[in-house]
């Protein structure tokens, strides 16, 4: 997955949300996951992308790892630290 296009990892996460399948979200918004490594996924605003295609709350969820994605991936670390903190922490 470290290359797939981004409608692609919206679908496969889209897919886990909705056979509440925890295991397989939590893989996909881990940073032990390759597709972190792709620069498709690493969008410095996705915020209107994740809107479009997930509802809330998974919307903001998602948009703040993929923002910690593009942070990480910049060297921002302090930045990507707060925007995994959100992901982590969101309350459900």
């Amino acid at each position: 997955m470290a290359h797939v296009s981004q409608a692609s990892y919206f679908q496969s996460l889209e897919d886990a949300i909705d056979r509440k399948n925890g295991y397989k979200v939590s893989e996909l918004l881990s940073f032990k996951h390759p597709h972190v490594a792709n620069p498709r996924l690493q969008l410095e605003h996705p915020d209107s992308q994740c809107q479009r295609f997930f509802d809330p709350p998974y919307d903001e969820v998602v948009a703040a790892h993929l923002r910690c994605c593009w942070c990480v991936a910049n060297h921002d670390f302090i930045q990507a630290c707060c925007c995994q903190a959100a992901v982590v922490q969101y309350p459900f």
